[in-house]
């Protein structure tokens, strides 16, 4: 049995939006910053979780998808302000979507994990 077997998870629910906005010029992006800049617009925690030379795709919490589509106009400004990222014409949010929500019960019993940390240190 590894370390990972002998310890107890637990499992939280987070309300998290998935935002990707495509039509991008990026090169030189400073993550930080563009996080800290849609943090103080959105009042909410903003992360990026991908970046390319076209789109970024960032995680948004507690705020519904809906109101994020509401503001494309005023989102796509803001992140356009940031070093490193410029809007083409065709700038657009792509993709704005809740975060699937899973019950225990529908985990309970699964040794698989997705953390990339676990399965590494099961790694041989």
């Amino acid at each position: 049995m590894d370390a990972l077997d002998k310890k107890t998870y637990v499992i939280a629910y987070a309300d998290k939006t998935v935002l990707k906005i495509s039509g991008l010029q990026v090169k030189g992006l400073d993550t930080r910053s563009l996080e800290e800049l849609l943090t103080a617009k959105l009042n909410t925690i903003v992360r990026v979780i991908g970046v390319t030379g076209s789109s970024l795709d960032m995680d948004v919490y507690g705020i519904d998808p809906q109101q994020l589509l509401k503001d494309e106009e005023g989102i796509i400004a803001a992140v356009s302000l940031s070093q490193g990222i410029t809007a083409t014409e065709v700038a657009e949010i792509a993709e704005a979507k809740r975060i699937m929500e899973v019950g225990y019960s529908e985990l309970e019993g699964k040794t698989q994990t997705a953390c990339a940390r676990e399965r590494w240190i099961r790694h041989d």
